[in-house]
This record gives structure tokens, sequence and C-alpha cells, in this order.
């Protein structure tokens, strides 16, 4: 398939795997080389630095990969394609990933190594990409891979894989237990292919990503290995809501509750106190779980 992309599917979106043209590796070399120096903890599992708070010589550098011409190729040789970057979603992430990720608790970064999509919405002739380029060599063990296309990439020095952002189903797999270090740079276009709408539309489409991913960054980045009560609230939160059992554990909350409350009459004018009494039995339910988390760490140091 030519192109930038590589597999396209009405259900899971648009995916591109590939290398970036040979021109822009020694502007991967340098972002590589600079923010390697920048990172505090080489053991630590994640570390992230956003586009508005990168130092002015990556920043610089960055740019150049961002406004890059390849990445036009996202408007898959289509008419009246408007094409946005949405830099301000734009990071570096070291990734060093722990050994035993299925024994451990993930907290804020279980989204990763869980199937996932990394955004909710599905608007009407407009895609959302996320691209990913790896800045190191050495990765013979971390997969990215798409479950329901059956398309995988160890990410090294110059590899890209180009996504849909709403649609597109993944996982980081970790295949052998050692730790991998590895430098990513993601960037972000908003798409709209045959575009029926005007500039100033598909921005205030762009805006309402933005304020998504700056909610889910907040609470991931806060929750991954954390230390404090308010990071475990947050960090639990996501490791709760990626687990397959989560539906059935609030269903069950929620059937104590109503059995709890046998006392009150299931009627319409009731309806009120009955929700918000099982909304208050859930809320206290997670809490007393944080606590518990929160209090064996303190005591013991085990997350």
């Amino acid at each position: 398939m030519s192109g930038i992309f590589t597999v396209k599917d009405k259900k899971e979106g648009k995916v591109g795997i590939g290398k970036v043209p040979k021109k822009l590796e020694p502007i991967l070399d340098k972002i590589s080389e600079q923010y390697l120096k920048e990172v505090p903890d080489k053991d630590a599992s994640t570390y992230h630095t956003w586009y508005d708070h990168m130092t002015p010589e990556i920043k610089s550098a960055v740019e150049q990969i961002q406004k890059d011409t390849f990445w036009n190729e996202l408007c898959d040789n289509t008419e009246n394609c408007i094409m946005i970057s949405a830099s301000e979603m734009d990071e570096l992430y070291y990734s060093n990933p722990k050994n035993n990720l299925n024994k451990i608790n993930l907290y804020g970064a279980a989204g990763n190594y869980d199937i996932h999509r990394d955004c909710i919405y599905d608007f009407n002739g407009i895609k959302f990409y996320r691209v990913i380029i790896g800045l190191t060599n050495g990765n013979d063990n971390i997969v990215t891979h798409f479950n329901n296309l059956n398309v995988s990439r160890k990410m090294n020095k110059g590899d890209y894989i180009a996504f849909d952002f709403d649609k597109s189903s993944h996982q980081v797999i970790k295949e052998s237990e050692k730790r991998t270090p590895r430098i990513l740079l993601k960037i972000h276009f908003i798409v709209c292919e045959k575009c029926k709408y005007s500039r100033d539309y598909v921005e205030r489409i762009k805006g309402m990503y933005l304020k998504y991913e700056f909610v889910t960054r907040y609470i991931m980045q806060v929750g991954t290995d954390p230390s404090t009560f308010y990071q475990f609230f947050f960090g639990i939160m996501c490791m709760f809501f990626m687990s397959e059992y989560a539906k059935y554990i609030v269903f069950l909350l929620i059937g104590i509750s109503l059995l709890l409350q046998y006392k009150t009459k299931f009627i319409y004018k009731n309806i009120t106190k009955i929700s918000l009494r099982s909304l208050l039995f859930l809320i206290s339910s997670y809490v007393i779980v944080v606590f518990f988390y929160w209090s064996r760490y303190k005591l013991t140091g085990i997350r």
C-alpha cells in the first residue's frame, strides 16, 4: 500500500508503520542525545516532557520534525484536505518498563499495557492521528501491537507508527524480563479529508481533543509510581478502569448498596435519595481501597 498508511480498516481506522525520511535521522539523533541528559532518573518507568516545556534547542529540533512535508501524506491524497498540527499534545517520552509487569500494580501506566484506544470521539469526516517516532536503537523487546489488525513494531530509531487516535486499539507488550529503555517522540495532527467544514470548525474540534488529552494526561502522570494518597487515588483509578472486571465490581457494589437500603421503598419519589446513597457508597468503597494501598505503601514500601 502506497503512502504513509499500511493498513486501512473501517472499524480500526488507518494505521501506518514505516521509516521516516533519512533526512530526519540526524535531527532525531540530536533530540535523543539532548533529551537523555535531561532525564533525571534513568531507572524510572516513564518520564515525559511536553512540547511547551521543552528546552529551546530541543523544541527547535522537534519543530523540524513536526513541519516536515512527509506528514502531508496523512491526507491520503484526498482533495480539499485540512491538516492542522496539534503540537500542544506533542511530547518526548522516556520509557523503561519494569520487569514482571504481570505481577506488579501498574497504576497510571496500566493503560499502556492493556488493550485500549487512546480517545473516545468519532467526528464525521474528521480524523485525529497520533504519530510515534523512535529516537533510540537497541529495542528488541518492547512491541507496540495493534491487536485487531495483527500488526506490530519494535520501535527503534527512525521507525514511525501513525494511527487513528479514536479507533485503533493497541497495547504495549514486553516480551522478556529485561529493562529496555527507549526514547519516543509523539506528534499529533487533526485531518479533515474532502473537508466540508471551515478551518475554524476543525480548530474547535481540535480543542476538544486537547481538553480530553490534558485531563487524561494529568490523571495518568499523577497516578504513575504513586507515593501520596492523592497519587494513589488517581493511579488506582487508571488501573481499575483498565480491568476487564471493572464493570462487574461496580454492579456488585451497586447491588450491595441497594440491599443495604432495603428499608427504603423503591418508589419514584425516593429515586434521588437511593441514587445519592448508592453513589456515596461507591465513593466510600473506593476511598477505602485507596487508603489500603496507600497505607500499605507507607508501612511496607510495597506498591
